[in-house]
């Protein structure tokens, strides 16, 4: 994520090329993800989050249903678990929140509420 709005603009329009030109949409999404478990840079992972986040929500071109919907789930849930930047943890919890309101009517994602469970239970025991 650039300072400079010019470059931010080409970065995204290239990302939108991306998005509309790839015929495979998981490898995106899974490049994405990889950000988030590998890049030092927060400011990175965290337009990996927001750009995954808009690929994965409800929209015209809903893409979830042609996903590897496990490895995308796990790294997501995993990143929750391990991400120490506060304003990056809101990001992940966003586009989690958002993708588990399109997937848990179909119970989509049985491994959210035991994940999130264990999760509360451990910020408990730490305070």
């Amino acid at each position: 994520m650039s300072s400079s709005n010019e470059q931010r603009s080409h970065a995204e329009a290239l990302f939108n090329v991306c998005k509309q030109s790839d015929p495979d949409p998981d490898a995106l999404c899974l490049h994405l993800a990889h950000l988030l478990q590998v890049c030092a840079q927060p400011d990175t992972r965290a337009m990996a989050a927001i750009l995954l986040r808009k690929l994965l929500t409800r929209d015209d071109s809903y893409i979830w249903p042609r996903l590897t919907h496990s490895s995308i789930k796990s790294v997501l849930l995993n990143q929750i678990q391990v991400e120490t930047a506060q304003s990056l943890s809101q990001k992940l919890c966003d586009t989690v929140s958002e993708l588990a309101s399109s997937i848990l009517p179909e119970n989509g994602w049985p491994e959210l509420l035991p994940s999130t469970s264990k999760n509360t239970m451990m910020e408990l025991c730490l305070t």
